[in-house]
């Protein structure tokens, strides 16, 4: 028997006994899982969801805001198969997935938990803001029922503006990411909640600042670098025979300027029988570890804190790029925090560990120069360079300063050292070279020490 074609109870019965979603946005179940991981791992979220109680379908807004950001194709599901009691979501999840602002947003989203939970949290936060203005939005959202037409030009900016504010805060993250030097692939390592604490710290006004401070520095680094590299040339080290017209010797060219001795030209040519120079590429200055002191005693606090810190970041930044291994250390009176980076790798917790180490207490030279020592008895950091950060008036004692002058001449290791407002007098004896600034920090003596981990050899070749 046929069904009649226009019966369709049983679809309606069925669905009055399963369960309904309480997303307008279509997706299987096991999208809520990376939702429910952010909204666990952020204290944030919770807190947005907390001080919303007086609107029962706002934390399920949320979550169609989240997927509307994260999944690849977001749609919506159709009314009959949504929980009634999310119904007073429904304008606002159709006026978000049309909005422009929300596709441009989606560009730095999409698939991307942590980017979509923080953009999620941004947008909540403007809609519960625009919504608690608006005493029609403020009463539907209440007693769960869409807004009245007379309201949706409200519900219209109210959408708009949230969907601006998730793109400008994914923007703005995407930006300390690259600040920060950190690696996409690292952060997925680790789970959503310290990822969501991290984004978090990193959109803190203080972490903005020094953010600016590393990725100046940094491209100030990387241009040093990319200049040194351009005055590098090949050197004529022999002659030899081939086919290369560049490096021919000029005498082989003038065959060509007598009609007789062409063809034997092209026929040695075609043989790499041609008299020409070999060359091989200068050696590089400077490509050996890196060694970083910073000092952070209490008078170090504050932009001069900051700027030491940066400086630092960015002389690992260096090393990671040129794969070079980097250890740093902070003192005052004794050491405070050591960083050992492999190749320059370091982990997000690292990176952002190294920016948070705070100042306090006096100074003394003599624990981080013998750190730096110990560090050059090893393998790894053999040939390094050591830089000295400080604005501290400090002397060596003549036994220890002794030791580190023989064993600065047995080694071969340069120091370079930056002053930021102190007197050279007690770094002089042990400093190759010395960037004394006045008061605030300068940008110019950072290029300076960039330059000489960067620069070209000095005629006489490699360091010993």
């Amino acid at each position: 028997m046929a069904l009649a074609t226009n019966d369709f109870s049983w679809i309606h019965a069925a669905l009055e006994g399963a369960s309904r979603s309480p997303q307008h946005v279509e997706g299987p179940r096991s999208d809520r899982f990376a939702w429910e991981e952010a909204t666990q791992g952020s204290q944030a979220i919770q807190d947005l969801v907390q001080r919303q109680n007086q609107y029962p379908a706002f934390p399920a807004l949320l979550q169609d805001v989240f997927n509307t950001f994260y999944k690849l194709n977001p749609a919506l599901r159709a009314p009959e198969l949504v929980d009634p009691a999310s119904a007073a979501n429904r304008p606002y999840v159709e006026q978000i997935l049309q909005d422009t602002a929300t596709q441009q947003t989606r560009t730095q989203t999409v698939l991307d938990e942590l980017a979509s939970a923080v953009a999620t949290l941004s947008a909540g936060q403007k809609l519960a803001e625009q919504i608690a203005e608006n005493p029609d939005l403020d009463q539907a959202m209440q007693q769960r029922t869409p807004p009245p037409p007379t309201a949706q030009g409200a519900l219209a900016k109210a959408a708009r503006r949230a969907m601006q504010a998730a793109g400008d805060t994914a923007q703005d993250l995407q930006s300390q990411l690259i600040s920060w030097g950190l690696d996409p692939a690292q952060l997925q390592t680790l789970p959503l909640g310290e990822r969501l604490a991290m984004a978090h710290d990193l959109l803190q006004p203080q972490f903005r600042q020094v953010a600016d401070l590393i990725g100046r520095l940094r491209n100030l680094a990387r241009a040093r670098q990319g200049g040194a590299l351009r005055h590098l040339r090949d050197e004529y080290y022999r002659v030899t025979q081939g086919h290369d017209l560049s490096r021919v010797l000029p005498v082989e060219l003038s065959a060509l300027q007598d009609p007789l001795r062409q063809l034997d030209f092209g026929r040695r040519l075609l043989e790499g029988q041609l008299a020409q120079y070999d060359v091989r590429p200068v050696p590089r200055h400077g490509r050996g570890p890196i060694l970083c002191a910073i000092d952070c005693s209490g008078s170090m606090q504050g932009p001069s804190m900051e700027w030491a810190s940066a400086v630092g970041l960015a002389l690992m930044d260096t090393a990671r790029r040129q794969k070079r291994d980097f250890g740093a250390v902070f003192f005052n009176g004794d050491l405070q925090a050591e960083f050992l980076f492999p190749k320059g790798q370091a982990s997000p917790q690292d990176i952002l560990r190294f920016a948070q180490v705070g100042a306090t207490g006096g100074t003394a030279f003599e624990p981080p120069l013998r750190w730096a020592l110990a560090q050059l008895e090893t393998a790894r950091f053999k040939n390094a360079d050591i830089t000295v950060i400080t604005d501290g008036v400090c002397r060596l004692s003549d036994a220890f300063l002794q030791d580190f002058l023989t064993a600065k001449r047995a080694w071969g290791f340069r120091v370079f050292s930056i002053l930021i407002g102190g007197v050279e007098d007690g770094i002089r004896p042990w400093s190759d070279r010395i960037w004394a600034l006045a008061g605030e920090p300068d940008d110019a003596a950072a290029g300076a020490v960039f330059a000489e981990v960067v620069a070209p050899p000095a005629p006489g070749g490699d360091r010993v």
